[in-house]
Parts: structure tokens; C-alpha cells; sequence
């Protein structure tokens, strides 16, 4: 062990060599890291395994159906993309809201909101969601999102802080619920409700 030379404070001189050298061996044991590391890593790591777990069921339905030319219709489209739902609606015909949006997911989200409509870009972030919005539509999971009802506008502010998607979803909202959007099915996948407080 190589000694220090200290001050006449040769108690607290002791007593900080002691922790220093204690500090790296502590530093060591299991679940220091975890401890010390971004809380919501965890978190963040079960979304992403959740959604690519819903990306790898679509990916394999949609293998199982013709492929579309790259001179199809508009209506050939749709009925691919009518198709594809039958497929998915199918396949998670137990699925329920909170699946993919868990309940400490969704207060993360809802964290990450409250930053952006707090902050003093809150008031045109809102009012960018709010136009145009179809909050009158009703949604549930696995519900096909209506025909001809606009999407509404996200706000860069809020989508730099939420986790990125894959490109096959994205988030929207209706009224003040936070959507997962499948754009090829069109379908809600899952949905915070009253994600924007008040």
C-alpha cells in the first residue's frame, strides 16, 4: 500500500486513503453497476424487446402472404393490407392494452411528456397535436385505425424524447391518447390513454 503524506488532520487523512481504497473493491460486487446506471435502462430494454417481439410476429404473418408487384394497384394494396390484419387480429386475439405499454412504461412516457409540455415549448406542442386531431375517434387495441381520419401532427420535441421505433410502427395521437401505430395493417397495436396531462 503506498502511504500519503497529509496535512495535520491525519485522522481524516486515514480515514479518506481507507474509503479510496475501498471504493474499487466495492465497485466490483454484483448490481453495482445496475445500481448506478440509467434507472429507466431496464425499462427501456422491456419496451424494445416487447415491440420487437410484436415486428417478428408481423414479419412472419406477412411472409405467409403474396408478395405485392411493384405494379400493384391502389386496391391491391388495400387488400394486402386488409389481409395482413386478418392475420395479425388473429394471432393476438388475447392482446389487451397495457401489453406493449406497461404500467411503468406508460409512467415513463408519461414522465417524458410532462418535460416537453411543462416546458416553454409545451403550449405549441399542444396546440400542433391538437389540430387537426380526431378526438372523437374511439380506438382499441388490435381496432383498425378509421379511413380518411387524419393523423395528427407529432411534435419533433416529443418524439426526440420517446424510444425510437422500428419502421413498420409509429406513434400518433387521438385526443390526448398516445398511440403504437402499425402503418402497413393500420392497426392500434397498443395505446396509452391521457398520455398529454391536462
Amino acid at each position: 500500500m503506498t502511504m500519503t503524506r497529509c496535512s495535520s488532520v491525519g485522522s481524516w487523512c486515514f480515514a479518506a486513503a481507507l474509503v479510496a481504497m475501498m471504493v474499487p473493491v466495492y465497485a466490483t460486487r454484483p448490481g453495482f453497476a445496475q445500481q448506478n446506471a440509467n434507472p429507466d435502462a431496464a425499462l427501456l430494454a422491456d419496451f424494445h424487446k416487447r415491440i420487437q417481439a410484436y415486428v417478428d410476429l408481423r414479419a412472419k404473418l406477412n411472409e405467409t402472404l403474396p408478395t405485392l408487384p411493384e405494379t400493384a394497384t391502389p386496391e391491391d394494396v388495400e387488400q394486402h393490407q386488409h389481409a395482413l390484419e386478418r392475420l395479425i387480429t388473429r394471432a393476438r386475439a388475447g392482446a389487451k392494452r397495457g401489453d406493449i405499454f406497461t404500467q411503468p412504461i406508460r409512467a415513463h412516457f408519461r414522465r417524458q411528456m410532462d418535460r416537453v409540455f411543462s416546458g416553454p415549448e409545451g403550449k405549441a406542442a399542444r396546440r400542433s397535436i391538437m389540430d387537426e386531431n380526431p378526438r372523437t375517434t374511439r380506438i382499441h387495441v388490435n381496432s383498425r385505425y378509421p379511413n380518411g381520419v387524419v393523423l395528427s401532427t407529432m411534435p419533433p420535441q416529443v418524439l426526440l424524447l420517446l424510444p425510437a421505433l422500428p419502421r413498420q410502427l409509429e406513434y400518433r395521437f387521438v385526443g390526448e391518447d398516445l398511440l403504437l401505430l402499425d402503418l402497413q395493417s393500420a392497426m392500434v397495436v397498443d395505446y396509452i390513454d391521457e398520455a398529454i396531462d391536462g
